[in-house]
């Protein structure tokens, strides 16, 4: 089964194969083209307390941590207070997207995504606009 952070569900939606090292995005690029199969909506995905399955590869990961903790668990919690999303809770990637889709706005991206170095790139921002979110 997969694990994903809180905020790692945004991160997930919104990634465009750009990261922090060639077996960071090679990691996140396989992640996703499980999501994105034709039975990637069903997959269960657990909700985890510190690092997952996307942060593996992360030079940035430092045992169970990542090395800017403070601001990571900053990010879990607004997304995980948004989106209902509590650790060792499981989630189907389709009730995600749903529950994303109910409950995001740009307003809240810019709340929740607040010190994130990706948001100030726009991608993010760009990838949800053009699926909807207003």
């Amino acid at each position: 089964m997969r694990s994903f952070r809180p905020h790692h569900f945004l991160c997930a939606f919104c990634f465009q194969g750009a990261g922090y090292s060639k077996k960071f995005i090679r990691n996140f690029n396989a992640i996703m083209a499980s999501l994105n199969s034709p039975d990637g909506d069903h997959e269960p995905i657990t909700i985890a307390a510190n690092t997952d399955d996307i942060c593996g590869p992360c030079p940035h990961k430092r045992d169970l941590a990542c090395e800017s903790e403070a601001k990571v668990r900053h990010l879990d919690a607004a997304h995980g207070e948004l989106f209902g999303l509590t650790a060792d809770t499981t989630i189907t990637w389709s009730n995600y997207k749903q529950v994303m889709s109910d409950k995001l706005t740009i307003e809240k991206f810019n709340k929740i995504c607040q010190g994130c170095e990706w948001k100030a790139s726009g991608i993010c921002e760009s990838v949800l606009r053009s699926s909807g979110i207003k």
